[in-house]
């Protein structure tokens, strides 16, 4: 018998609990800078993950700081459950701010107060602010001056406590929970951290948003050592270009470019579903420390601009 080899058996997550970052709606941009993307999931990959979770059975934590959009979700999550003629799943909103302390510490509080173990924390909520000027080949130092100093300094504090912080304190702080799902086995006691490609090559300028990613990259090493003991994975999924609240159909946006990869087209749900699944089920119990690049390829066409680390 080879039944522990069955799609069923090594790719089971049904019952699990899931908590997951950026679980709303992409909300309005309620900022003072022109040039920011907001990735708090909504059509984007931290909505697909969701999506993937319930009708695979397993149970989500919803984490947003837009409270309208996290019930919309949750609306769609029951009512998919239900179309699909799945076992009933629960589905937990939690209201919250991640770009701040105290937003991070009342998160914590409130996972701690429904759940006494998580079988997986995916963090996806972020942001990336985008220099307002580009500089050209060609320009003049006065060009390149005003181009690198368009990263705005507020940008760099909110890109750093949103995409770094907020995952480093909201792991630190349900690292009981996690372990006590992780000693069950089997895959459990799991943390999946959303980093970008643009963590490791250069071919675009968006230091704010590229250099939090390749800490994210680090980070995912750093933990998942440091939590070794207790084998509480960490791992991290780098997705490509994926419709989302920063890959947008405006014109600011780097969807264009998909079909320049060799999978020639954009990622998408299947894409992004199938590696979760992967990593925080029995399947990917023996991956550890890890980033996953998941991009079609496009790293490839970049390998001219491309760090060789991470």
């Amino acid at each position: 018998m080879a039944s522990n080899l069955r799609l069923g058996a090594l790719f089971e997550v049904k019952d699990r609990w899931v908590a997951i970052t950026g679980a709303g709606e992409i909300p309005s941009k309620e900022n003072n800078w022109l040039n920011v993307d907001i990735l708090l999931s909504g059509s984007g990959i931290g909505r697909m993950l969701a999506r993937g979770c319930t009708v695979n059975g397993a149970n989500t934590i919803l984490i947003d700081v837009n409270e309208r959009s996290l019930e919309e979700t949750k609306t769609e999550l029951q009512g998919l459950s239900r179309s699909e003629d799945l076992s009933p799943t629960s589905v937990v909103t939690i209201h919250g701010d991640l770009s701040s302390e105290a937003g991070v510490t009342a998160v914590v509080a409130a996972i701690k107060s429904i759940r006494g173990s998580l079988d997986a924390l995916i963090h996806c909520a972020a942001v990336r602010y985008m220099n307002e000027v580009t500089y050209k080949p060609g320009g003049s130092l006065g060009d390149l001056e005003d181009a690198t100093m368009s990263a705005p300094y507020q940008g760099w504090e909110q890109t750093f406590r949103l995409n770094v912080l907020a995952p480093y304190y909201l792991t630190a702080g349900l690292v009981r929970l996690l372990g006590t799902a992780a000693a069950k086995g089997d895959g459990r006691g799991c943390v999946l951290m959303l980093s970008s490609p643009a963590s490791v090559h250069n071919h675009q300028f968006v230091p704010c948003y590229q250099t939090s990613k390749a800490a994210v990259d680090h980070l995912v090493r750093i933990m998942a050592a440091e939590f070794a003991d207790y084998y509480i994975r960490v791992n991290g999924i780098s997705p490509g270009i994926v419709p989302s609240g920063m890959t947008t159909t405006d014109a600011n946006s780097n969807l264009h470019l998909a079909a320049e990869a060799p999978a020639g087209r954009a990622g998408n749900e299947d894409d992004m579903v199938g590696t979760m699944l992967w990593l925080i089920s029995k399947a990917g119990a023996f991956m550890d420390g890890k980033v996953v690049r998941v991009e079609g390829g496009r790293l490839l066409i970049l390998r001219g601009a491309t760090c060789h680390s991470g």
